[in-house]
């Protein structure tokens, strides 16, 4: 081998974080005494230099130095290459120098904003003093209003703007993309370069390893339910698009936190309160049409997005556990799996699924009926993981032996942990909810009057066998200090009564028979008071 060769190490395992993926390579090489320079090139542009690591294993051999390059392939196509991508760039700073326009005309409608809502109120001051006149209210209002309905044009045309140069920066990335495909492989790479010292002729065996972004993987469930037993098939959906194709090699998945789920239905606290009046600036309907109609949601910019530095994992550099035998659908250790089968992942985009175990929980079922927010109960699932593994949240679909019922949704669930699972809405448990009674004192005595209100709860279970109904109510809660809330009659009394005014009762049912609650409560409140909220 002599100095400055490329080396052929292919792509030996995959590790898989929720934000990119550590790919591994092996190769070998016959090296003479002296110093040698190992090249391993056509690495995804992508490759984050700091997480590279490159080993070297044999007799007599050590390894001096490590460099990681960026290259650019020529090809008769560079010239044409080079030219797009500086037109995709223009691109992209127009469509960022318009969201920069934009963001300062906003800012210039949230001035008059808090503008229109200080003058109002100190002009109107005036005119009370009679130190203005109507006139000056009306020219004030006026002003303010061409100003506001100045700044909402500028917006639209403003947007109109960013539209065509988004549809500009789209046409040029697709001009980018097809030149390259045309150019047979992306114009940039990596390229890393080990430099070796031998103090004899040797074999040696050489390792790289380094992180990409553009990989992701997440848990899906199929969740399986038979009497009070719930298999559970614990799945993996791999996509990648690092600029390489994995090969059928060993795959890793590595765990990692995720944020919002699905979960049961919950109550919400009911306030009510004292009724006040609510000001009314003359500008504040223009203002909440501008910011209804041009702002619904926050904009990232492209560019700013495209550039944002993606850290590696903490862990990258620890090896996951060797699998241990007979374990079944993959192997687990700390926050690691290894899927026993290889798995193929072209670097397309698309979804690749993977099984990564199998396992059956033991259920204690009940069935949960919030009948102010939905006239039906769920089944719901009581379930320890008495698996080793750490249960992702992600998205599940249930079935009811064979059939299919819905989709529910997971949270992170620890080995040993207990947690609930909402498996579809039993169409065999009716809830009804009514009102029964809503009354007015008119009697006003010390000033105060009383709303009297009423409701009632029936539950039927049309199932053949026996369950538990846990119903959800709730009364208001006062959020001033003169309007009194007080339960005065619950039959059944509620197992449960919490500080916010939620009612629990927890109803035992045998097949084919029905229950209902009834509960009353009164709001008291000075005469000249008005509640809202009820």
């Amino acid at each position: 081998m002599t100095e400055g060769t490329g080396l052929d190490a292919p792509i030996a395992a995959v590790t898989v974080f929720r934000d990119g993926a550590r790919v591994q390579r092996t190769g070998t090489a016959s090296l003479e005494p002296g110093l040698r320079t190992v090249m391993i090139g056509n690495l995804p542009a992508g490759v984050d230099p700091a997480s590279v690591r490159v080993a070297a294993r044999g007799p007599d051999l050590a390894l001096l130095n490590v460099e990681v390059h960026r290259r650019y392939r020529t090809d008769p196509l560079r010239e044409e290459t080079a030219r797009l991508r500086s037109e995709a760039e223009r691109c992209r700073d127009a469509v960022q120098a318009l969201d920069d326009e934009d963001a300062a005309v906003q800012a210039g409608l949230d001035f008059l904003g808090h503008l229109s809502e200080a003058s109002a109120t100190a002009l109107a001051r005036a005119v009370g003093f009679g130190r203005s006149g109507h006139d000056d209210l009306t020219r004030m209002a006026g002003q303010l209003s061409a100003d506001t309905a100045g700044a909402l044009g500028r917006r639209r045309e403003i947007s109109a703007r960013r539209r065509a140069a988004r549809r500009e920066l789209e046409a040029a990335e697709q001009r980018l993309d097809e030149a390259e495909k045309r150019a047979g492989l992306p114009a940039a790479f990596s390229e890393v370069s080990a430099t070796l010292e031998a103090s004899a002729a040797t074999l040696a065996e050489i390792e790289l390893s380094y992180h990409v972004p553009g990989a992701s993987w997440r848990p899906l469930y199929d969740l399986t339910l038979t009497g009070d037993q719930l298999a559970v098939s614990y799945l993996a959906e791999v996509t990648q698009q690092t600029g390489e194709d994995w090969p059928a090699v060993e795959l890793v998945l590595s765990t990692t936190r995720r944020g919002r789920h699905q979960v049961l239905p919950e109550l919400d606290p009911w306030y009510i309160g004292r009724a006040r009046p609510i000001p009314r600036p003359m500008v504040r309907r223009a203002m909440a049409a501008a910011g209804t109609a041009s702002h619904p949601g926050a904009h990232v910019p492209m560019a700013a997005a495209a550039a944002a530095p993606m850290a590696p994992p903490a862990d990258l550099e620890a090896a996951p556990e060797p699998a241990e035998p007979g374990e079944p659908g993959g192997s687990w250790s700390g926050l690691v799996y290894r899927v026993q089968r290889p798995l193929a992942v072209p670097a397309d985009g698309g979804p690749h699924k993977t099984m990564v175990a199998r396992f059956t929980l033991d259920a204690t079922l009940d069935h949960l009926a919030v009948p102010a927010l939905a006239p039906e109960a769920y089944l719901r699932a009581t379930v320890t993981n008495t698996s080793p593994l750490l249960l992702l949240p992600g998205p599940a679909r249930v079935f009811h032996g064979t059939r299919f019922v819905g989709e529910t949704s997971l949270e992170i669930v620890a080995a040993g942990e207990e947690f609930e699972l909402q498996l579809g809405v039993d169409d065999q448990i009716r809830v009804e909810r009514e009102l029964r009674r809503r009354s007015t004192g008119k009697a006003v005595i010390g000033g105060t009057r009383t709303i009297d209100i009423g409701y009632e709860i029936t539950v039927e279970n049309h199932r053949q066998d026996k369950t538990t109904v846990s119903v959800h109510d709730h009364i208001p809660v006062s959020a001033d200090g003169d309007i009194k809330v007080r339960l005065r009659e619950a039959s059944p009394n509620p197992a449960e009564q919490t500080d916010l005014g939620e009612l629990t009762w927890p109803l035992p049912l045998d097949g084919g028979k029905a229950a209902t609650i009834r509960y009353r409560f009164t709001v008291e409140h000075p005469a000249q008071v008005t509640v809202t909220g009820l």
